[in-house]
């Protein structure tokens, strides 16, 4: 029998959807409530050689190689799908049944608490045992929680009672929010286990944050947290996984609630508007309202965000995350023109292609907007145009109606944040 089989009998025996295997780090089983953790580490010198053993020649070539694999696995009287993505002391292993799963199996053996990081549990033999699950996780009763994480929602919601913009999370620190534009400590001043912040994170991000997290150390996402939406910035660092929450609301304000009724008229309008300020001064919030007005005056609008952040449950608008809905920016704008929809949105032009086909798009006669990081309203579009490639800078600026948004009248809460060009 293969080592492998173990951990698959397991999953079946636990009525689990799937398991996802990553070097140094505990086995994640899938549930339809979400992701549960294992008592089990698999090291990474043990999940190489559980994968080696069961992967046809073919297979180990692409392996040896370091290219990703996916393979069919018959094993025990079932079939399954294993993906593999080696990189050098970090593998990622995605195992999921191609068969109908079957009954849960008995209740899952409950393991004590975790007070520290252990090593991959064995039997006498060196054979992995059968997997339990964390208690508190699994067997003993589901965690009520909006997102998924108990931890992550009671942070999220004590920094929305204190008016917080972020919170920030670190491996063997307390949480910090900014309140104001100023860091302030949490109720809890606890430090957070390094090991316990990555469970609590892989809880609520997509499989693909979580293959990126673990690829290249960063990743971004958006989940809801039952009061609101939250951005999550996924990093490591010296001291091991962290993240930053960025709480956003909801739903879209209304543009009036924002104070800026003056842009309405701009709605029916071409050319491209700018929401543009420092980070964390509001712009998403007022692209959001923007969006719900157009999508309020009957405007069909395509959104092309990375990822979607605030919600829009009207027909008339249509968000696409890149990378799940669109591959770019530039394809998500270049469909949204074939479309032809009345108004374009990119969440953030952070590219010399992304500025390029804005500035497509506004040569095209629809009406785009978008925001930018720029400290006053004199710079935005300078900073968008400096983005493009040299050879199209001079033909941007000529084509521009205001270069700079330097007109007062152009410019909307000049000073206040966020900002509008326009």
């Amino acid at each position: 029998m293969a080592k492998l089989d173990v951990y698959l009998r397991s999953v079946k025996q636990l009525g689990a959807q799937g398991a996802v295997l990553s070097s140094g780090q505990a086995v994640a089983l899938r549930f339809p409530t979400g992701d549960r953790h294992a008592t089990q580490i698999t090291s990474h010198e043990q999940l190489v050689a559980l994968v080696r053993e069961v992967s046809p020649p073919a297979v180990l070539d692409q392996l040896d190689k370091a290219r990703a694999v996916k393979f069919d696995l018959e094993t025990s009287g079932a079939r399954w799908s294993i993906s593999v993505t080696p990189r050098p002391g970090a593998w990622h292993v995605a195992i999921e049944p191609l068969d109908a799963p079957g009954p849960p199996g008995p209740p899952a053996q409950v393991a004590p608490p975790r007070t520290a990081p252990r090593a991959p549990t064995l039997s006498p033999s060196g054979e992995p045992r059968d997997m339990a699950i964390e208690r508190g996780q699994y067997g003993v009763g589901p965690v009520a929680t909006s997102s998924g994480s108990a931890l992550l929602d009671a942070l999220t919601t004590s920094a929305r009672a204190a008016y917080a913009s972020d919170v920030y999370l670190s491996a063997g620190s307390p949480a910090f929010q900014r309140v104001g534009g100023e860091l302030a400590a949490t109720a809890d001043r606890g430090p957070i286990d390094g090991e316990l912040l990555a469970s609590e994170l892989g809880l609520v991000a997509p499989n693909e944050a979580r293959t990126a997290w673990i690829e290249r150390g960063l990743a971004v996402f958006a989940y809801g947290d039952g009061a609101g939406r939250v951005r999550v910035t996924l990093t490591r660092d010296h001291r091991g996984p962290g993240a930053t929450l960025r709480l956003l609301p909801g739903e879209p304000p209304a543009l009036a609630s924002l104070e800026i009724p003056a842009v309405a008229g701009w709605l029916r309008e071409r050319g491209l508007i700018v929401i543009a300020g420092p980070s964390g001064d509001g712009k998403t919030t007022t692209l959001a309202a923007l969006v719900r007005a157009l999508g309020e005056a009957r405007r069909r609008v395509v959104a092309i965000e990375a990822p979607i952040e605030i919600v829009h449950v009207s027909g008339w608008i249509s968000q696409r995350a890149v990378g799940e809905h669109v591959p770019t920016v530039r394809d998500g704008v270049m469909a949204a023109m074939a479309e032809g929809a009345d108004a374009i949105v990119v969440g953030a032009v952070a590219s010399g292609d992304d500025a390029a086909a804005v500035l497509e798009a506004v040569a095209g006669g629809h009406l785009v907007l978008t925001t930018l990081i720029a400290p006053r309203a004199g710079v935005a579009l300078e900073r968008m145009l400096d983005k493009l490639p040299p050879d199209q800078r001079d033909l941007a600026r000529i084509g521009a109606r205001e270069p700079g948004c330097s007109g007062p009248s152009l410019t909307i809460r000049e000073g206040a944040t966020p900002f509008l060009c326009v």
